[in-house]
């Protein structure tokens, strides 16, 4: 461990000569090395390529100077790429880090099917998961679709709301719509239907019950609360935001055009000012019970989710996914305040993991 308390982000780096991305993070990491300072930390942004080589970035009178830099006592990882995650860079990132004595969080992406089955195992957990199942044959798109008026069809390693298929029971057959397209297709038939579905998809898929959710002005609303670790397994909620679907589409992601709300003004939309409190607050519950349960169950260790909710039209909250590399475009931030509380919570989480160590 080095004399001087050390914690590096692990990210992709794209360098020019005429400046240096840390892409969508960039400002975030801004944000982390300020506070940083503040804490009295060493604090650096690398990629695995760069780790090896004892190079980083420190944010230095307000630009970021690459420099030799020491081991990292902790590792926030940042990486936005599987494909990254099985480099051989990351793998030798690895051996090193456990040498040195180092920690990493947020070691890898969870998908979905893993997600699931782990919740699963809570039975306190199992009313708000929506049924799901390994897209395997064509039997397990008719049995959801004979169960449920809607079904999803979801890749297990997406995100940003791709590659998802909503499948719906019509007079005509069966409708099938695209995240990333406006258009639909009927198919009188369940084979029909899967033999399409093939032709579009080579990835393992979930299929996953149709939810009636809640909306304004027709469009789906979810919520995305970020949870951070505080110390052992007690998380806490940082923030809690509402996005609204595009206009005709079925997923809220911003990324795929979704409307940031605030939650407090979504919520007095449907409910009384008490009853938006209370229901503010199970969202926040039941977002830190999914965090306890993924971080107790999953291997490796985790120090940041982003748990995405939804109300359906009886009032009923549901786990819709976790993102264990959550958007750093979701949280509002006061014009005071120019470190937004989850940086901070993740340098806190930093320190404790050194402090628990020394």
């Amino acid at each position: 461990m080095s004399e001087q308390r050390t914690v590096a982000v692990l990210t992709e780096i794209k360098e020019t000569s005429e400046q240096t991305s840390f892409g969508s993070i960039h400002r975030f990491c801004e944000e982390l090395a300020q506070y940083g300072k503040e804490r009295g930390l060493f604090f650096y942004v690398t990629s695995p390529s760069l780790y090896l080589q004892r190079i980083g970035y420190q944010w230095i009178d307000g630009e970021w100077a690459k420099r030799d830099v020491p081991p990292a006592d902790v590792v926030y990882n940042r990486l936005h790429s599987r494909q990254s995650e099985h480099s051989p860079s990351f793998a030798e990132l690895l051996i090193r880090l456990a040498e040195e004595g180092g920690a990493m969080f947020n070691r890898r992406f969870l998908h979905k099917w893993e997600v699931h089955r782990l919740f699963e195992r809570h039975e306190y957990l199992h009313p708000h998961l929506p049924k799901t199942a390994l897209w395997s044959s064509e039997d397990v798109l008719e049995s959801f679709l004979a169960a449920f008026p809607s079904v999803f069809l979801k890749p297990i390693h997406g995100s940003q709301g791709r590659g998802i298929f909503c499948l719906e029971r019509s007079d005509g057959g069966i409708r099938l719509r695209h995240s990333t397209s406006a258009s639909t297709a009927i198919y009188s038939s369940i084979d029909t239907l899967a033999s399409a579905l093939r032709r579009r998809t080579k990835r393992p898929m979930i299929v996953q019950q149709g939810l009636e959710l809640r909306t304004l002005d027709d469009r789906p609303v979810d919520f995305r609360l970020l949870c951070h670790r505080v110390r052992n397994n007690h998380w806490r909620v940082t923030s809690a935001v509402a996005r609204a679907a595009p206009p005709d589409q079925f997923v809220a992601n911003l990324a795929r055009g979704g409307e940031l709300m605030a939650i407090n003004a979504v919520l007095r939309k449907w409910h009384t000012a008490p009853d938006a409190f209370h229901q503010k607050q199970l969202l926040k519950e039941i977002a830190m019970e999914a965090a306890t349960v993924l971080a107790l169950e999953a291997e490796g260790l985790y120090g940041e989710f982003g748990i995405d909710l939804a109300i359906d039209v009886h009032g009923h909250p549901w786990i819709i996914e976790v993102n264990t590399k959550p958007s750093k475009q979701t949280e509002t931030t006061a014009a005071s305040q120019t470190i937004r509380p989850s940086a901070k919570a993740i340098i806190d989480y930093c320190l404790t993991l050194i402090e628990e160590k020394e």
